[in-house]
């Protein structure tokens, strides 16, 4: 077979593929499939497919207080509460990159009490630009994009999704809100993980119903609706992506809560001894000394350190950093002993060598654990301070 026979070979394989792939198995112009609650509404770059639902939404504040310290960015913004717009996909996949498309695009935001969600759907692959220019539109007046885990996903999706059908980022004017590194600081010392179904049951309380469904199963669902399978399970994943818009809302109301409590410590000890560390730590973050000392010496009064277990390491590091900022001396002796009944070793018993040195003068115990610490430096500094006559 020469050259041009094999190019005509491939020629028509090409084409009976291509042909194969624009051949769909649902008619896309049709109007959208009553049992899915959608509506085609008309844009400048074209139709899209879009559903609305309304709520009562949790009380967050009309006016957001400062989220410095948990958020790790633009935390010192106060945006009004209706200037805040809930963000999340529903994808062909996990792992990005330019052969992902975002399906479903759900958006939520407060008019007054209430929480108004509107979810966008793509009814094929050619349809991206009519719903990236509604979502446009849709988030023009507002200032803030609260996600989950969104700074690292369906934010940049959505710019990918922008920049293959040569539009602008919609979603560029508003600052970022990712609700996962807050969760974390908070409640990652105290829960086995992070996710958002863990935090809206354990901290906010909501549990989701029936008709939802496991986000592995997503992408598949929504190619067997494009290959002729019925819409039920379709109709689960609008579902789905509502409730986790709903969801973020509660999470930011205890965020919130727990933004304004973490300036103000109790003046005894805490229930909670976890909440108590993780609110220090926010404080330290907000070089709130004072508070983050009130906080740390509430988690130790509540028996932290007794009840730590494999954390005792990670939450006498934190104590004695945080405490020594307020001198609080005897406090930091009481800590280390516990650290080194716990076995923390090297790092417990250099600081002791600090402590005994400079603060609570005692050379003997200094030089011992300088020994113990493997610091001849510090040990033979020591040798001459307790000589008579140095």
């Amino acid at each position: 077979m020469d050259l041009r026979q094999r190019l005509a070979r491939l020629d028509r394989l090409t084409s009976r593929q291509q042909t194969d792939l624009e051949t769909p198995a649902r008619d896309f112009v049709a109007a959208p499939p009553a049992e899915l609650g959608l509506r085609e509404e008309a844009t400048a770059a074209g139709p899209c497919w879009a559903r609305d639902w309304r709520e009562d939404g949790p009380a967050v504040p009309p006016r957001l207080p400062g989220l410095h310290g948990l958020l790790s960015r633009h935390g010192d913004h106060r945006p009004a509460r209706e200037e805040i717009l809930f963000v999340d996909t529903e994808t062909t996949g996990l792992s990005g990159g330019t052969g992902t498309l975002a399906f479903l695009v759900g958006v939520a935001w407060w008019e007054g009490s209430e929480l108004v969600v509107r979810q966008f759907f793509l009814p094929g692959p050619g349809r991206e630009a009519g719903m990236l220019c509604a979502l446009a539109e849709l988030a023009a007046p507002f200032t803030v994009a609260v996600t989950y885990n969104g700074a690292a996903f369906d934010l940049p999706l959505l710019r990918t999704r922008a920049l293959m059908n040569r539009r602008t980022d919609p979603l560029a004017h508003l600052l970022s809100w990712d609700l996962l590194p807050a969760c974390r600081r908070l409640w990652g010392r105290a829960l086995a993980d992070c996710r958002q179904q863990t935090i809206e049951r354990s901290v906010c309380g909501q549990v989701r119903g029936e008709g939802d469904i496991e986000g592995a199963r997503i992408p598949e669902v929504w190619r067997g609706w494009l290959s002729g399978d019925p819409a039920d399970e379709l109709l689960c994943v609008l579902r789905h992506n509502r409730r986790d818009l709903a969801g973020m809302a509660h999470i930011l109301e205890r965020v919130c809560t727990e933004g304004d409590a973490a300036s103000v410590p109790p003046d005894a000890g805490c229930d909670d001894w976890r909440r108590a560390w993780a609110l220090a730590r926010v404080a330290e973050r907000r070089r709130d000394d004072a508070a983050a000392a009130g906080w740390m010496l509430a988690s130790l009064a509540g028996d932290a350190l007794g009840q730590a277990g494999a954390q005792t390491r990670a939450l006498a590091v934190d104590a004695v950093r945080i405490l020594k900022r307020r001198r609080h001396w005897h406090e930091v002796e009481a800590v280390l002993r516990a650290a080194l009944d716990a076995g923390a070793g090297r790092w417990a018993h250099r600081e002791s060598a600090i402590l005994y040195e400079r603060r609570l003068p005692r050379l003997d115990e200094a030089l011992r654990h300088a020994r113990l610490a493997g610091e001849p430096g510090r040990e033979e500094r020591l040798l001459r301070r307790s000589t008579p006559g140095n």
